[in-house]
């Protein structure tokens, strides 16, 4: 009995109680919307029930351990409801189906909310299990798990896949041994004890009923990996590879392929692509109506720098994109055209540290210039750039190709994205952020991207802009 409660409960933490939970939702919604009869409810069950079951195939790699898709992150669980929201609004135009545009805003609005309830009833109930588990003498809590898995190995990396599983009960499985090449004698680690050596793995497959293998080696020992790995093939075992060259690592490891060879992708900047293909939309969009609003500031700032100095109005500059990619940047011209001669005799009085070179009151800015800068308007012909493809609205600022041949090693990090017109460095006081600091908070901005992070920076954009914050 327990262990039919157990796998219920399993099922409806992951995709088939996701589906009851919006079934429910659309339910709820029928009885509080007068308008929507019968046949819509039928047709919108049909459909929901549709998209869940095809986004539940095709979504990301599967797990090793369970089928069961357990949603454990708010995160993911918002990208996934978004997605299926989207699908269902694409079938339902497709399909030609009618809808009452209040009745499915309630019903979105239901179905994230319960989805979100649930998931923390779920999670809550996974960590009673956990302790459970650990506070039963007799083991009967683990004994109703479902999978078994070995873990070859013993060291640091054996132990962080040991807690993996054994601290989330959802895995819904029973470690039932270490094997290791070295260690010999009676050795434990969290109750889990070893069991053998590599050698023993036919005959341990054979007798303990073994579903997965997890292989998690250190350095030294990886050789060992391929022949352990064509055993467990050809004994039809599941295997999971953790290279210790992966651990620990920046980067966003997934599953790939090179012309059709199998690969893991270490990914070092944002790899959802459909976030970030609603990024470059956002972009282009924000870019068009930015320059749209922007035009008669343009046409008096473009009209002010021509009146007031020789030269054109547009100043174009080299600098380093995505990976260090050369483009022309676009800015209002704020200085006399003798500006680049004149800075080498300025270096002494650099107020940044780094390569990066920035002083205050620099007497190569005009007058017109000088007002340019201090209200950003010299920033606006970049909405030209992202228009094109070199630059996004929110990302770190492009530097020049002599900075980044001055870059320490972990800097280069920075160079992973594509550069923007605005960023934490922007709205953090901009030049009176020394140079460190700004390198760190570009990738901090990296290893922690959203687009609600890109909202948030660019709604602190403005006030900062007003304020003219660090600006020079």
């Amino acid at each position: 009995m327990q262990q039919k409660i157990r796998k219920l409960i399993l099922r409806m933490a992951g995709s088939t109680g996701a589906l009851l939970i919006s079934l429910a939702a659309l339910a709820v919604t029928v009885l509080l919307d007068s308008k929507i009869d019968f046949s819509l409810l039928v047709n919108t069950a049909v459909l929901l029930t549709i998209v869940r079951g095809v986004y539940r195939i095709s979504r990301g790699p599967r797990p090793l351990l369970h089928g069961h898709t357990i949603r454990k992150r708010l995160s993911r669980l918002l990208v996934d409801e978004a997605y299926i929201a989207v699908f269902l609004l694409a079938a339902a135009y497709v399909w030609g189906r009618p809808s009452d545009r209040p009745g499915l805003a309630l019903f979105l609005t239901l179905n994230l909310a319960l989805q979100v309830s649930f998931m923390y009833l779920f999670r809550h109930m996974f960590s009673r299990w956990s302790r459970k588990s650990a506070d039963s003498s007799d083991g009967s809590l683990g004994n109703v798990a479902r999978d078994q898995a070995l873990i070859v190995g013993t060291g640091p990396l054996a132990k962080t896949a040991a807690d993996a599983v054994l601290d989330a009960p959802e895995t819904d499985t029973l470690l039932a041994g270490f094997l290791d090449f070295e260690r010999t004698g009676f050795w434990r680690y969290r109750d889990v004890p070893l069991i053998g050596h590599p050698d023993s793995l036919r005959d341990i497959i054979a007798t303990c009923q073994v579903d997965a293998l997890i292989i998690a080696l250190e350095a030294d020992q990886l050789h060992f990996a391929r022949t352990i790995r064509k055993t467990a093939d050809e004994m039809g075992i599941n295997v999971c590879l953790l290279p210790e060259i992966l651990y620990p690592c920046f980067s966003d490891v997934q599953p790939g392929y090179l012309n059709g060879l199998p690969a893991l992708i270490c990914c070092s900047r944002p790899g959802c692509q459909m976030a970030l293909l609603t990024k470059a939309a956002l972009d282009r969009l924000g870019a068009l109506v930015g320059l749209i609003f922007a035009t008669p500031i343009m046409v008096a700032a473009a009209a002010a720098i021509k009146l007031t100095s020789r030269g054109p109005v547009f100043f174009r500059q080299t600098r380093c994109g995505i990976n260090g990619k050369p483009f022309r940047l676009l800015k209002f011209r704020t200085m006399g055209m003798d500006a680049e001669g004149k800075k080498n005799g300025l270096e002494q009085h650099n107020e940044m540290s780094g390569p990066v070179f920035k002083i205050r009151n620099d007497p190569r800015v005009t007058k017109v210039g000088r007002v340019l800068r201090k209200t950003s308007i010299d920033e606006v012909p970049q909405f030209l750039n992202v228009l094109r493809g070199d630059m996004s609205l929110v990302g770190p600022r492009p530097p020049l190709p002599k900075e980044v041949a001055a870059y320490e090693p972990w800097q280069h990090r920075r160079l992973s994205v594509k550069p923007g017109i605005t960023c934490l460095w922007q709205v953090n006081g901009r030049n009176a952020v020394d140079f460190e600091h700004w390198m760190r908070l570009d990738l901090d901005y990296i290893d922690n991207w959203s687009l609600l992070m890109d909202a948030k920076i660019l709604a602190r954009t403005i006030p900062a802009v007003i304020r003219g914050e660090g600006a020079s």
